[in-house]
């Protein structure tokens, strides 16, 4: 083989190299540009721990899912607008009773009215909800008629499931 083949062979391949490369860079681009798009209702700074830490504690964590210990505080307070970035399971301790009468107020200015309901009491029992990704959202407690510090039950959970967005 001369020197002459061995040049224009290898200089196709770093010709194919460069190409592939610059097809791939500009594919994460894209994806990258409409992930900021999507991710507009998760602005930095707003995660639910950072931004209402009263409220929202990590107790796990690691590289595929984030435990919190969510709580509800008393009457008349107020959860600060934050973001729940990952889909994940809301699990609460259920004994019937009153619920919480709550406001829950959208990034957008609308409000979500979720009045107090009366259920009969019964022996504790989990419940287990899939939640979605939430986007900017404040919660304001109209009343709390059992506050976890007050009742002895133990707080909510919610696991957040850590996906790529």
């Amino acid at each position: 083989m001369n020197r002459s083949t061995f040049t224009r062979g290898t200089a196709g391949k770093n010709l194919s190299i460069i190409t592939i490369a610059v097809i791939f860079f500009g594919l994460l681009a894209g994806y990258f540009q409409l992930a900021g798009q999507t991710n507009s209702g998760f602005p930095p700074g707003f995660d639910a721990v950072h931004a209402a830490p009263d409220t929202h504690k990590v107790i796990y964590e690691n590289a595929l899912v984030r435990v919190l210990e969510v709580t509800v505080p008393p009457s008349g307070k107020i959860i600060p607008m934050h973001h729940h970035r990952w889909p994940s399971f809301f699990l609460g301790w259920d004994t019937g009773g009153k619920t919480p009468h709550i406001r829950y107020h959208k990034f957008d200015g609308t409000i979500k009215d979720q009045p107090s309901a009366d259920s009969p009491t019964h022996p504790g029992k989990w419940k287990v909800q899939w939640m979605q990704p939430e986007p900017m959202h404040a919660i304001e407690v109209v009343e709390n008629p059992n506050p976890p510090s007050a009742s002895g039950q133990p707080s909510d959970l919610r696991i957040e499931i850590k996906v790529s967005r």
